[in-house]
């Protein structure tokens, strides 16, 4: 499912406009990145844990050349979702 996709189905179960359900889902995504960025964690009750995780650095290799080079430590956002939707995922 799409961004958009997802925004017009809210939309519809919310009973609000297309326009005010973007601006409302472009807010949260926003405030999720900002917290992440600040607080490196967020947990949203019996939905999943957002954190932010480090990869170090490690040999890697120019596909085109086959020149050998080190890629640099990084840090990348992962996500952990709740027992109850991994319940019910499988139990459906």
């Amino acid at each position: 499912m799409t961004k958009d996709e997802f925004t017009k189905l809210l939309a519809k179960d919310m009973k609000w406009s297309v326009a005010k359900t973007e601006r409302v889902l472009d807010a949260f995504f926003n405030l999720v990145s900002e917290i992440l960025i600040k607080e490196k964690k967020l947990n949203l009750f019996r939905f999943g844990v957002f954190t932010v995780k480090h990869r170090a650095s490690r040999k890697g290799r120019n596909p085109k050349t086959g020149e050998e080079l080190i890629l640099p430590p990084k840090e990348y956002p992962y996500f952990k979702p709740s027992k109850s939707i991994i319940s019910a995922i499988n139990n459906r």
